[in-house]
């Protein structure tokens, strides 16, 4: 029996050094201690809504499902969000195919899968099985869905509900390795093995407490089986059990029992929360009330507690080493791995310390190093180390002894901020001032006067083996025995070197900015923005670990190209939430260092910080991109699928955010809303964008974002907004708008054309009447008194006798009265125009009489054309146009020596038109600009055409003849038809 027992414990040792020996990268480390694990506290402060968190389950798209105090809520990593209806939920689980199950007070629910990542109401199916209240619920390996109530055991498969085992008070179900289920019930431990249920009441009796005090029992995944009793923890491995101690009636009951995707397992007790080590149990958070243990897909290990709110507890990345590890100060300037292995530290006023992986050897100036104020560390070639010094120059270690080197051995200055051990053997010390090289014991200084730019800043051999000096303005390199600026990059306030990549390209930052320029093959590009680097280092896996202002690791080839304008740079930035003390590494040379086991060394002034970064946890995990609320003027809202805004809404905020349990401090999102914003935009903390008076449309708002590696997801997600218009912001309203002002412009032109023909009518007519009374007074006077003095002269005449002079006196008598003839003519013509007649008749029949009373001009050819349908003319606009013509025509005869003339008359629908041409010699200019001297002819042809509402052009080149064309709106030219237009109108009336 001994031997049995023996063999049982030795089993169990080697299982539990399995476990803890075993690491996973998605589970805590064992191997390290409590404190060293980072912890994160939750409660209502950070809004979660209660500090009671009973259950805790994480869905496929990332969140965590919280039971806080019956209530169902939703966690992103930084936002919790209760979901408005109250459940009653008692426990939760989530099922093979991504559903969440809830047990509740009154009933079974359901929530599918692709609701969960919704907000506001959620599609909820609700089950009863007989309004019994619901404890547990279990989905075994096979999907069959267990539920355990206060009236026994129910099977829920394909929507039904089957009894299994009735009257009992199930509090806690488990499935074993051999698919069996291990109840734990009010009254003591079931077994069901598939078809009946199996009592065991030697279990109780085997670990010492009563039936009932058995509270979870827990098969793991090497076989061994945890029963969490009122005595604390015993494990059974084959047929022996161990308890573990604390073990006793005294305060040590431990309720539940966890495992972590890593194997660790976990315990709630009375006295805390407890882990399983090698060596037994562990109090790992004393006084914790835990509720409910749980480990997500990243490895944090989640502690729901009854009243104290939400833990999470994840892997330290960064491990810091202080005062309290054997440094002499927690102001570390600068690290150095040597040839060994062991890492040096330069601390500020307390000299250097050696780590050997276990502890610090601490050298200052008791040891001979006679300034502990260091600010430079290098090895050389023969495996010495210097160490440059504030005010005390450099200091050479060798065998344990101190060489000092300062100005008066030669250097260009006693402080000293960098040093580079080159490949020649050379050493390079470098001062703002200057650089001195120590080369076979003899020191060599350079300044401006050496070619030197302005005061440096930093010093660094490339693998060509060229020096580069980084100075105030600009870089210098050296050429010779001199340095020269590269002109390649920026003569700003700052260039340094910052090291090389594997390739051998060489890096430098550039302030302001601040910006990171790459050289390769003698071709510089800008690669980055926003960072301020002092150091680069490459690890093995490729990263690229800058440290300076921010510590930052870029993924491979991060830095191989520049960036576009709207293309985001990937990164990752350690902070405290990584276990740093400080984000900012210290400004010694170097502040950063790697040794061959794969670790990463920063300097800062809060400790030197260590990274092991072979078991840095990593994921290409997409960052998963949702929007949380939205709110429409001062009212907030779920956001749905897409957002419809009513018309007018001038105050848009949306809430946004990517889920992150592990660390949501490394997430950065940006936004971009299509036709409103011209790039992408920094997301604020917290994440939210405002729009004012947008648009009308529907427009797509994207979001981008990275993971906790530093690397964006570029599409991003996509949410739709459609702002709706006013009516009057509408295209239909546009387009009847328009319709409507060019109707509003033709009804002007309409109007106006109407008013400006009124006004010519009312001229035409008062010039009518005018003739007329000039007419009649012609008439009634003159021609009648000349009438008069004809008769008298024709009486006197009759008393001469026949003779010369009463011959002449008859002539002149024909003459006065062909004049009075001619004039009662005018007469006539000014009363009753010639508007009976068609214009071109009248054209052509003055044409006739003028050419036969012009014989000695030539006779010139004359063709009158008439083009459209010839209308009636305005009584007055005829006279006028026939008078223009004649004018034309006598001016054709008597001054243009034309062999040919032509009239052109065209009835158009928009106007009337009447050109005169001829073949002349044409018009002298200052003639056609002014008119002639003591002439009247173009001027008063101008007139008569304003008067009529026309316009007259005349149009005339020396040599090549004369153009005159009179152009009358057709609205004033012709005379209406009213009957037509009161047959138009009637048509419609008889309708």
């Amino acid at each position: 029996m001994t031997n049995a027992v023996n063999i049982a414990r030795l089993l169990s040792l080697c299982a539990l050094v399995l476990l803890f020996s075993a690491s996973s990268v998605w589970a805590l480390d064992p191997s390290q201690p409590m404190s060293s694990y980072i912890r994160t506290h939750f409660s209502d402060v950070d809004g979660l809504p209660a500090n009671h968190v009973h259950q805790i389950v994480q869905s496929r798209d990332g969140f965590l499902w919280l039971d806080v105090g019956g209530n169902l809520v939703r966690f992103d990593g930084s936002h919790f969000t209760a979901i408005d209806v109250f459940l009653g939920v008692q426990t939760l689980a989530l099922a093979p195919d991504g559903d969440l199950w809830l047990g509740t007070t009154e009933d079974l629910k359901q929530i599918p899968a692709t609701a969960l990542n919704q907000f506001g109401s959620l599609p909820i199916t609700s089950y009863h099985p007989n309004s019994i209240p619901i404890a547990c619920l279990h989905f075994t390996r096979s999907g069959v869905l267990w539920i355990g109530t206060r009236a026994g055991l129910y099977r829920f498969e394909h929507g039904a509900f089957s009894l299994a085992i009735a009257g009992s008070d199930i509090q806690r179900i488990e499935e074993a390795a051999n698919g069996h289920l291990w109840i734990a019930t009010a009254e003591g431990v079931l077994e069901w093995d598939g078809s009946r249920a199996i009592l065991h009441p030697e279990l109780a009796a085997q670990l010492g407490v009563k039936a009932n005090k058995v509270f979870h029992v827990f098969e793991d995944s090497r076989g061994i089986t945890w029963f969490c009793t009122d005595n604390g923890v015993a494990r059974r491995i084959g047929n022996s059990i161990e308890k573990l101690a604390p073990w006793g009636p005294q305060g040590h009951a431990v309720y539940r029992a966890y495992e972590d995707p890593g194997g660790t397992m976990w315990f709630a007790g009375v006295e805390g929360l407890l882990r399983a080590t090698a060596s037994g149990l562990e109090l790992a958070a004393a006084g914790m009330d835990v509720r409910y243990i749980y480990g997500d897909r990243d490895g944090n290990l989640w502690i729901g507690t009854n009243g104290d709110g939400l833990y999470r507890f994840k892997d330290r990345a960064v491990r810091m080493f202080t005062k309290a590890d054997g440094l002499p100060s927690n102001v570390v300037q600068t690290v150095l791995a040597s040839h060994d292995g062991a890492v040096w530290a330069g601390l500020n006023c307390g000299g250097i310390a050696r780590f050997d992986g276990q502890r610090f050897r601490i050298y200052n100036e008791k040891n001979g190093l006679l300034n502990s104020c260091v600010s430079a560390l290098a090895e050389d070639a023969n495996h010495d180390l210097w160490i440059g010094t504030y005010g005390g120059g450099v200091f050479r270690l060798h065998d344990r002894e101190f060489t000092p080197y300062s100005k008066a051995q030669g250097l260009v200055s006693d402080a000293v901020k960098s040093i580079v051990s080159a490949h020649d053997g050379s050493l390079w010390l470098m001062a703002p001032e200057g650089v001195s090289r120590l080369r076979d014991g003899k020191i060599r200084n350079y300044t401006q006067t050496d070619g030197l730019s302005d005061v440096l800043t930093q010093v660094h051999e490339d693998r060509k083996g060229v020096i580069w000096l980084g100075t105030l303005k600009g870089i210098d390199y050296l050429s010779g025995d001199r340095f020269v600026n590269f002109s390649s990059l920026p003569k700003d306030d700052g260039v340094a070197p910052i090291g090389e990549d594997r390739s051998g390209s060489l890096y430098f930052t550039v302030v302001p900015g601040p910006l990171v320029y790459r050289l390769e093959n003698n071709q510089v590009m800008q690669v980055a923005s926003n960072i301020e680097p002092d150091l680069m280092l490459e690890a093995e896996q490729g990263d690229l670990w800058l440290s300076g202002d921010r510590i930052l690791r870029v993924p491979p080839h991060g830095l191989d190209h520049p960036h576009r304008q709207d293309e985001p740079l990937d990164f990752a930035a350690f902070g405290p939430a990584d276990g740093l003390a400080t984000t900012v590494a210290s400004f010694g040379r170097p502040n950063s260092t790697l040794t061959p086991d794969g670790k990463l060394w920063i300097a800062t002034t809060q400790g030197l910080a260590m990274l092991d970064l072979r078991r840095l946890p990593k994921t290409d995990r997409k960052p998963a991109i949702y929007v949380r609320e939205v709110t429409v003027g001062r009212n907030s809202q779920s956001p749905g699928l897409e957002l419809v805004l009513p018309p007018g809404t001038h105050h848009l905020e949306l809430q946004f955010d990517a889920i992150e349990l592990t660390s949501p401090e490394k997430i950065r999102l940006q936004y971009r809303l299509d036709s409103v914003d011209s790039e992408w935009l920094d997301a604020p903390s917290p994440t939210h964008a405002i729009y004012t008076n947008m648009p009308p449309g529907k427009h797509a708002f994207h979001i981008r974002a990275c993971n906790r590696e530093g690397i964006w997801d570029r599409t991003g997600a996509v949410y739709y907004i459609t702002q709706q218009p006013y009516f009057y912001e509408t295209g239909w309203f546009r387009l009847a708008t328009i319709i409507v002002g060019l109707l509003s412009l033709w009804a002007l032109y309409r109007l106006r054309l109407r008013q400006a023909t009124a006004r010519v009518a009312t001229r035409l007519e008062g010039r009518l009447a005018e003739r007329s009374r000039i007419a009649r007074e012609l008439h009634d006077t003159l021609l009648q008194s000349f009438q008069g003095v004809v008769f008298l002269f024709q009486g006197t005449a009759n008393l001469l006798p026949a003779g010369e002079a009463k011959q002449k006196f008859e002539g002149a008598l024909d003459q006065a009265e062909q004049a009075i003839v001619g004039g009662r003519d005018a007469v006539h013509e000014m009363r009753s125009s010639e508007a009976a007649s068609e214009l071109s008749a009248a054209i052509s029949a003055f044409a006739e009489e003028f050419a036969a009373s012009q014989p000695g001009n030539g006779s010139p050819t004359i063709h009158v054309r008439v083009e459209g349908t010839p209308r009636t003319l305005n009584t007055l606009l005829h006279d006028e146009a026939y008078r223009i013509a004649v004018e034309a025509l006598r001016n054709a005869f008597q001054h243009a020596q034309a062999h040919q003339i032509e009239v052109e008359i065209i009835y158009g629908e928009r106007q009337l038109l009447l050109r005169v041409r001829d073949d002349g010699k044409g018009v002298d200019p200052d003639v056609l600009g002014h008119g002639r001297a003591g002439h009247f002819g173009l001027p008063g042809m101008h007139e008569r055409a304003k008067l009529i509402g026309g316009s007259l052009e005349v149009r005339s080149k020396a040599g090549s003849g004369t153009e005159v064309e009179l152009a009358i709106p057709s609205s004033i030219a012709y005379t209406k038809s009213r009957p037509t237009r009161r047959w138009f109108f009637g048509r419609f009336r008889r309708k």
